[in-house]
């Protein structure tokens, strides 16, 4: 066959030639205990490894010779992408299409990589058996060729590709040509937010089977009316079987056997042309098994074996399923009779050295993390993950939305090919086999149609059938506006929680809560995306979960996304760092959209994820007291109880503890319990504080012993001294002070105690302190008002869109960032040693903003400082009202009392309690790959710095970087340590957002839009 002439890359009705049909996994063990134990298969045969590879710029650039040999090739490795393995370039865009748009027609100029590979059969692989090749993922189409002959062809990149080779495979040594093209017709259904990639990039394996053989085995576990008892639904489908017996064994998790029958094939009366003789179909009774959920992940092993005439097993085939039912009931929806709350991240098939090829071993620290993190669910985006996926989520304890792998993002109108029917057949196959892949999965609860690809009558179509064939499950598509008759769940993306969105379409974006309550409309409400986590984001977090926990028929959402998708690059020093669009030469691209991950690309986590992990912990905690301490704890489990936790409780003010304590939590699912912790305690001196946690005291299928599960801090007895925040100072102005302060020509000297202090009497800023004769000061002590901007600020989800109404756009027009400062006045009060300063700042002779700051003296070599600042109308909504200190040394080390000791936002504290911390300065800065305004720590009273001792109410910033290097660098690679050290001491910041990424996100209690501020801190030696 000339392949060229086929043209079936750009022939959307053509989508494979030979492929067999998809169906669950198969392993033909050949014995029983092995299957029962999940062995490795002595039928398979892996092909993963050192292939031969050579990229051409187009297919028709490959040689005639080809594929009978491979001139000029070199060594890569499969799975893995080419382009992580120095073939080609990565491109990365988020909704634009890599290539001209003209369906189904792609470019002629079409990267075409070449694959050899040898293959030796072991003498035990018989000629009279089926053979078969397994391709669980090639990126775009390819062509397959053994032995010099053609077999077939595939596109879909995310789902299995195999083609019978029994007739083209021989004893001893065998070849496999594979010719993998970059695009294809199927790339406008691939349009997904994600890297361009391509390669043989999932395992690829041989497979022998008998002749007589099973060739699917579909497996329905649920539960009765009643949701006690299992029931377990079989449909096994062979292949020259006639007079062979299929026997069903059903194990407990102890490998213990519960039930087995065996029966001949064939069904009951189909039609009027009679019954399949091919097939069994079979429903076996289980009573009272253990259910399957994610919080108790029961399952149970089920082995399908055929037998011979003589009884004699052929092949066994082998799954684990989970009994449970998922329905919606009363607008809900339910897993085994209860109403869930889905606790859910999106997550991209993401290894920062490899693509899109990740290890199972990358994967289960994934899924480990997420359970560590409170989460319970998992959106498979956008398309079908490997197989092994799916067996961790059974295992762990996920629920999945399993998405077909279609997106049409860049098509105007979305829906150009979704409701057009010459695409209908690329568009149901690619939900048909997914749901023929994994269907035997407990894990899996809902299906979706894939994502943001308009809606039209193919979505219906795909629907209907989804509907027909498994019942059991809901289907969920948010296309179309979340609402349309191919979704039995409302899932819409970045819905706010009380507020609609306006959009240029004609169906409305409601607010979630309103959502709700629209008339005639009773199915949940769940997001399929939303709480967007790019770079330093998560504001209104908690919004969300306040909703959700009110509105029943709210249940839920899943987060984007779960890892920055940062693929590994070096500079031209070889230094190692996270690259995103466009640093790889690729012209087309957005840039750091792929960067909005939970977690960094090697899976150290975000400050984010931590109040994720706080907003969905599964207990709830609230305090009285009457007069005793009494702590009432509420479970949010539904299906277990709480036999290995540990409730621990701390009382605490200042350096001491008052009272602690803790108990093995018994709480049943769902249910609350209250605990009489101790007697008033009272500190004059201090705030009293209540710590309470719940921790694992015996290792878990996901984590280890102590691991902490939830936790709450409450406020016992506030002290209610907040001198500085309403702008009155503390430094002390009675007689017994010995302050001098010197009119110096140009300057103000003040010495007190071990300080001295000097403030420019043209710049009205404070430009020496030396403490004991060391100066303590790099640069002036000035106001501050400017941040690094956040993606949340700059608002952009395509780099050739940038938004006009965006935070960045604002600051920008009223020239925020290059105000000309003035110092209007300044005057001293000698008497009660008080120094009175004016500032303003301008842009192009208008007011934007001015500040008085009032310095009082101590004698114990204290500054006491109190600010004013008024904001004209004319001025941008400020991303902060501060001080920026620029410290001479970096001592190193940096203490404070207040929310930590994590980054933390006025909009994202609720996972960072008050406490004495302690850091590293390189420790407060968060690496976020494009840099940006980083590492706040909010509700501070006290700092130590070195020698330096700040006290007030304030929001604190470390780093060893400026603003201005934040702002100009790209990548944080680029960042170079400054001499001294930054310090932001704020008395005022804005929230960071992130409802989503695209459009200002931070609700206006967290924006700074008063037409005054006044606030305050001192300044003094730690000791």
């Amino acid at each position: 066959m000339n392949f060229l002439e086929t043209k079936f890359w750009q022939t959307q009705e053509v989508t494979s030639l030979n492929r067999l049909s998809a169906h669950s996994p198969l392993h033909s063990w050949r014995d029983e205990q092995s299957a029962l134990e999940n062995r490795e298969s002595p039928s398979e045969q892996t092909l993963d490894g050192t292939w031969r590879f050579k990229l051409f710029e187009s297919p028709q650039m490959i040689p005639d010779s080809w594929p009978a040999q491979l001139d000029g090739s070199k060594d890569i490795q499969v799975p893995g992408n080419w382009q992580t393995q120095g073939f080609d370039k990565p491109i990365y865009t988020n909704v634009k299409y890599p290539f001209p748009v003209d369906p189904p027609r792609v470019p002629e100029a079409n990267p075409t990589g070449c694959y050899l590979t040898s293959v030796f059969l072991p003498d035990d692989w018989s000629p009279d058996e089926h053979s078969r090749i397994c391709f669980d993922g090639v990126d775009s189409a390819f062509y397959l060729w053994c032995n010099n002959q053609f077999v077939g062809y595939s596109q879909d990149s995310r789902l299995a590709a195999e083609f019978d080779l029994s007739t083209y495979l021989q004893s001893g040594e065998n070849t496999i040509a594979v010719m993998v093209l970059r695009l294809c017709d199927g790339s406008y259904l691939e349009d997904q937010d994600m890297w361009n990639l391509s390669g043989i990039f999932r395992s690829v394996r041989l497979l022998r089977k008998p002749w007589q053989r099973i060739i699917d085995i579909k497996l329905n576990a649920t539960l009765d009316d009643s949701n006690e008892h299992g029931v377990l639904a079989t449909k096994v489908i062979t292949q020259n079987a006639r007079g062979c017996e299929v026997q069903i064994k059903i194990f407990n998790s102890s490998n213990e056997l519960l039930k087995q029958v065996t029966k001949g094939l064939g069904t009951s009366l189909i039609d009027e042309m009679g019954r399949y003789r091919d097939r069994l179909d079979t429903v076996l009774d289980v009573p009272s098994p253990d259910h399957w959920s994610a919080e108790a992940p029961n399952l149970y092993r089920v082995l399908v074996s055929l037998l011979d005439q003589d009884g004699a097993q052929l092949e066994t085939e082998a799954y684990c399923v989970g009994f449970r039912k998922v329905d919606i009931t009363a607008g809900q929806l339910c897993l085994n009779g209860k109403p869930l709350l889905i606790r859910g991240v999106n997550k991209h098939e993401h290894d920062p050295a490899t693509g899109h090829t990740e290890s199972l071993e990358l994967v289960e620290r994934d899924l480990r993390l997420m359970k560590q993190h409170n989460f319970n669910a998992v959106r498979c985006s956008h398309y079908p993950h490997q197989p092994g996926f799916y067996d961790l989520c059974d295992r762990l304890g996920l629920y999945v939305v399993d998405e077909a792998n279609i997106e049409t993002h860049g098509l105007s109108p979305m829906n150009r090919l979704s409701d057009d029917p010459t695409w209908a057949g690329a568009f149901l196959e690619r939900v048909t086999r997914m749901v023929n892949r994994d269907f035997n999965h407990p894990c899996v609860i809902i299906w979706s149609l894939g994502n943001e690809s308009g809606y039209g009558r193919n979505h219906d179509a795909m629907y209907r059938w989804v509907k027909k064939t498994d019942p059991g499950r809901p289907v969920q598509y948010e296309g179309g506006g979340s609402d349309t008759d191919a979704t039995d769940i409302i899932c819409p993306m970045y819905a706010r929680t009380d507020s609609d969105m306006e959009a240029p379409f004609e169906h409305p974006k409601f607010g979630i809560i309103k959502w709700s309550k629209q008339p005639n409309e009773d199915r949940p409400i769940i997001l399929c995306e939303y709480a967007h986590a790019m770079g330093n984001s998560l504001g209104n977090f908690s919004d969300y979960w306040d909703a959700f926990r009110a509105y029943p028929r709210l249940q839920g959402g899943f987060i984007w996304d779960w890892v920055d998708q940062g693929l590994e690059s070096k500079t031209e020093d070889g230094k190692m760092f996270w690259a995103y669009g466009g640093d790889f030469g690729d012209k087309i691209n957005d840039r750091q959209f792929c960067i909005n991950g939970l977690v960094f690309p090697d899976r150290s986590i975000h400050p984010a994820l931590l109040e994720a992990k706080r907003m969905q912990q599964p207990f709830l905690f609230s305090i009285s007291r009457e007069p005793v301490l009494i702590l009432s704890i509420t479970s949010e489990h539904l299906f277990r109880s709480t036999d290995n936790e540990q409730l621990c409780w701390r009382l605490w003010a200042g350096d001491s503890t008052l009272a602690a304590g803790d108990t093995n939590l018994a709480l049943a699912a769902g249910a609350s319990v209250q605990l009489t912790l101790c007697e008033p305690v009272c500190d004059n001196l201090n705030t009293i504080y209540l710590d309470v946690w719940v921790q694992q005291n015996v290792d878990s299928h996901f984590a280890g012993k102590n691991h902490e599960i939830a936790r709450q801090q409450f406020v016992v007895e506030e002290l209610s001294d907040k001198n500085f925040k309403q702008g009155t100072g503390k430094g002390t102005t009675t007689a017994e002070i010995h302050t001098e302060i010197g009119n110096e020509s140009g300057e103000y000297l003040v010495r007190c105690g071990p300080s001295s202090f000097a403030i420019d009497k043209n710049s009205g800023q404070l430009t020496h302190w030396s403490l004991e004769g060391t100066e303590q000061l790099q640069s002036p002590m000035s106001d501050n008002f400017a941040r690094a901007p956040l993606d949340n600020d700059i608002c952009s989800s395509q780099v050739d869109h940038p938004s006009p109404d965006s935070w960045l756009s604002e600051w920008q027009a009223a020239g925020l960032f290059e105000w000309e400062h003035r110092c209007l006045d300044i005057s001293l009060d000698e008497s009660c040693k008080r120094l009175t300063v004016r500032h303003g700042y301008f842009d192009n002779n208008r007011l934007m903003v001015s500040s008085t700051w009032h310095y009082v003296f101590s004698a114990d070599g204290t500054v006491a400082i109190t600010i004013g600042v008024e904001v004209s109308e004319s001025a941008p909504t400020l991303p902060r009202v501060g001080a920026a200190l620029h410290l001479s040394q970096d001592p190193g080390q940096v203490s404070w009392f207040g929310r930590g000791p994590h980054e933390n936002y006025p909009d994202r504290k609720h996972s960072a309690d008050f406490g004495q911390w302690t850091q590293s300065t390189p420790d407060m800065h968060t690496p976020y790959i494009f840099p940006s305004e980083n590492g706040l720590r909010s509700d501070v009273s006290k700092a130590r710095i070195g020698r330096i001792l700040i006290q007030g109410e304030f929001s604190l910033g470390v780093s060893q970087y400026s603003v201005k290097q934040l702002m100009a660098a790209q990548h944080e690679h680029e960042l170079m340590p400054e001499e001294g050290l930054f310090i932001n001491i704020d008395g005022f910041h804005m929230g960071v957002g992130g409802d989503d990424s695209w459009s200002p996100s931070v609700k206006p209690r967290y924006q700074l839009t008063y037409p005054d501020y006044h606030w305050g801190f001192s300044l003094g030696p730690s000791n």
